[in-house]
């Protein structure tokens, strides 16, 4: 999950919690505001710490790609496409040079 979106999500999670304590506990609409603006702006503080938290203790180790081994593996794959393109090749050669002979014996039975 992205940051902002974490931030976002806890954001909108303290408004409405927000929300619910004031209609619980506050006296009318400058009670209720400052409850709600509270709230969400305590749930705002807490989501920003967290993250930052996380982002400095968090270790993003590093890894370890092994071009040398890729690029082996992917010229193999590429020589074994080209042998079995040459086969192919050869084959279709051996079915047109079949194909014209026998066609031309089909010729040759119908005169």
């Amino acid at each position: 999950m992205r940051e902002s979106n974490f931030i976002a999500f806890w954001v909108v999670s303290g408004f409405f919690i927000g929300l619910m304590a004031a209609f619980v506990g506050a006296d009318g609409v400058t009670g209720v505001l400052s409850v709600v603006f509270s709230v969400t702006l305590f749930f705002y503080l807490l989501a920003h710490v967290s993250v930052a938290l996380f982002v400095r203790f968090m270790e993003f180790g590093k890894v370890h790609f092994e071009k040398e081994e890729y690029d082996r593996k992917l010229d193999y794959f590429y020589n074994q496409l080209l042998q079995r393109e040459k086969e192919l090749e050869m084959n279709y050669a051996y079915i047109s040079k079949d194909e014209t002979i026998e066609q031309g014996m089909k010729k040759d039975g119908d005169r």
